[in-house]
């Protein structure tokens, strides 16, 4: 999904007065400045709860009962602006402390395999334009496939090749990505939600899927750390 660009509609504040004011959606904030520049807000995206249209008003709920309403004749293409720059996904790699690290160069390879798709996943979400094929990218189906691919040749092209130590080393990879596998099943839980809204929680629900990714790529980088590098499917001569 690309960056959010800024775009500025013109609309009335809803109430008695109804002042004009000029709205600029960008990247992470929300700018209201009215016309006769008495009135100067800045709304920080985070901090926005949901987005709702209804005809030519568009609300912006900001937690504790707390909602600013606008009157736009753009109100439908102001609604579509605020919700893709609250709908964004976040850089993810970061929690991967341990991708590139001086411990993981032993073991560079494997873990390159390792993480290649959420990486691969990573990128698909930044070609991606459409929300479903946003979420799409990060299939938990197929990440699932592919932890489970490594994980068995790992196991397979252990060190120790007797059955008792292979067996071990096996329950040892279990219960390392175990962690994993629940950060997995949570993105799972979370995705039609997330690419298929109700138009009440276009931001909610993109926001609980978006902080399963995050404990996803945290998961990935922990069980990393808790696998035994030195037998994984790659190891350094």
């Amino acid at each position: 999904m690309s960056e959010t660009r800024a775009a500025e509609f013109e609309a009335r504040l809803a109430g008695a007065r109804g002042a004009t004011v000029f709205v600029r959606v960008n990247a992470g904030d929300l700018v209201i400045t009215s016309d006769d520049g008495r009135l100067s807000r800045i709304v920080r995206l985070d901090d926005v709860e949901e987005v709702s249209l209804d005809g030519a008003h568009v609300t912006i709920a900001l937690g504790r009962g707390a909602s600013t309403v606008l009157a736009c004749e753009q109100a439908p293409a102001l609604d579509a602006a605020l919700v893709a720059a609250c709908c964004t996904v976040p850089e993810l790699t970061r929690a991967l402390r341990s991708l590139g690290s001086s411990r993981a160069r032993v073991n560079s390879t494997g873990q390159r395999e390792f993480f290649a798709p959420l990486l691969d996943a990573r990128r698909r979400a930044e070609d991606a334009v459409a929300r479903p094929e946003v979420v799409a990218a990060f299939d938990a189906d197929r990440l699932d496939r592919a932890l489970a691919a490594y994980l068995a040749a790992a196991v397979e092209h252990s060190a120790d090749a007797r059955p008792a130590a292979r067996r071990a080393y096996a329950a040892h990879v279990e219960d390392a990505t175990e962690p994993l596998r629940r950060a997995l099943a949570t993105v799972r839980a979370t995705s039609h939600a997330a690419a298929h809204p109700p138009a009440t929680a276009r931001v909610t629900s993109w926001r609980v899927w978006r902080a399963a990714l995050d404990a996803l790529f945290h998961a990935a980088d922990l069980c990393w750390e808790n696998l035994d590098h030195g037998t994984s499917v790659h190891r350094t001569q």
